[in-house]
C-alpha cells in the first residue's frame, strides 16, 4: 500500500513546500557526498565525460561561414582535406606549366639549331627546296626588289622571325624562281607562300598582305603577323597584336607600293 502511495500526499497541504524543499536538499546533500566519494577513490570517468560532451556543444564556424554546433577536435577535418586537396591541385598545375615550359624550351633550342630566328636570305630554288623541306613550318617571301613596299616586308618579317622560332623564314628574288613563277599566277609582288613540311598550302598576294594597312604603316607588322597565324604559319599571336590595327586605317586595299607582275 505504501509503496503505491506518493509520501507528500499524505503531508498537509500547506506544510508540502517546505517537505519538497528539504527533500531537495538532501538529494543534493547525497549527490555531492557521492561526488566527493568518487573524487577520493580517484574515478574521474563522470567528470571526463560531461568536459566531452561540453566539447561536443560547442559552436564551430563552418567553412561557408555558417554556425553549426560540433566537436572542435573533429569538425574541421573535412576542411583540412579540402584544404589538402585544393594544394595538390595547385601543385599539379605548376608542374604541368614548368613541363610545358620546358617543352618549349626544348622546342626552340632545336628551331635555332636548324636556323629559325631571322630572314634567310636564298640563292636559288635548289637552295629553297633544301632548306624548306625539312622544316614543319615555313614562310617564302617573293620579290624582285623594285616595288617600294618590298623592302618594308622585308624588314617586317625579319622582325617576326626573332619572335616566332616555329617558322622558318626565308626570302628568294624573284629573278632566281624561274619554276615557282610560272607554276603560280601570281597578281603582283611582292608575295609570300607559306609553306608546311616543304608543300605549299597559301599564297598570300598583295592584294592580300596591304588588306588594312600599307607596308609603311606602323600597323602593317601587326597585320601581317594576324595574317600569318590565320594562315597557319605561326602558332600564336603577340598579344600586344590586337585586331583594332585591321579597322585603324581605311578598309579598303591598299594597293599603292607593289608591282603588278
Amino acid at each position: 500500500f505504501w509503496g503505491q502511495v506518493n509520501y507528500f500526499d499524505w503531508i498537509r497541504p500547506s506544510r508540502r513546500p517546505i517537505w519538497q524543499g528539504i527533500a531537495k536538499m538532501a538529494a543534493e546533500d547525497d549527490a555531492t557526498e557521492a561526488l566527493a566519494d568518487k573524487l577520493r577513490s580517484g574515478d574521474y570517468s563522470e567528470m571526463i565525460t560531461a568536459a566531452q560532451n561540453a566539447h561536443e556543444a560547442q559552436l564551430c564556424l563552418k567553412a561557408d561561414g555558417g554556425v553549426a554546433k560540433a566537436n572542435p577536435y573533429t569538425a574541421f577535418a573535412g576542411g583540412a582535406a579540402q584544404q589538402a586537396t585544393a594544394e595538390d591541385d595547385l601543385e599539379s598545375d605548376l608542374r604541368r606549366a614548368r613541363e610545358a615550359r620546358l617543352a618549349q624550351l626544348k622546342d626552340e633550342q632545336t628551331w635555332k639549331r636548324q636556323g629559325h630566328g631571322s630572314l634567310r636570305e636564298l640563292v636559288n630554288e635548289r637552295e629553297f627546296v633544301e632548306i624548306i623541306g625539312p622544316h614543319e613550318r615555313g614562310i617564302m617571301l617573293l620579290d624582285d626588289g623594285r616595288a617600294p613596299a618590298a623592302e618594308d616586308v622585308k624588314r617586317a618579317l625579319d622582325r617576326l622571325a626573332k619572335s616566332h622560332l616555329e617558322a622558318q623564314f626565308c626570302r628568294l628574288p624573284a629573278d632566281r624562281a624561274t619554276f615557282l613563277t610560272h607554276m603560280v599566277e601570281l597578281e603582283g609582288l611582292p608575295a609570300i607562300f607559306v609553306l608546311h613540311k616543304g608543300q605549299v598550302t597559301r599564297h598570300l598576294p598583295p592584294s592580300r598582305l596591304f588588306e588594312y594597312a600599307s607596308a609603311s604603316s606602323p600597323l602593317f607588322k601587326g597585320h601581317l603577323e594576324r595574317l600569318l597565324h590565320r594562315a597557319g604559319a605561326l602558332l600564336n599571336v603577340d598579344e600586344g597584336s590586337s585586331s583594332d590595327g585591321e579597322n585603324s586605317e581605311d578598309e579598303r586595299p591598299k594597293r599603292g607600293g607593289w608591282r603588278r607582275v
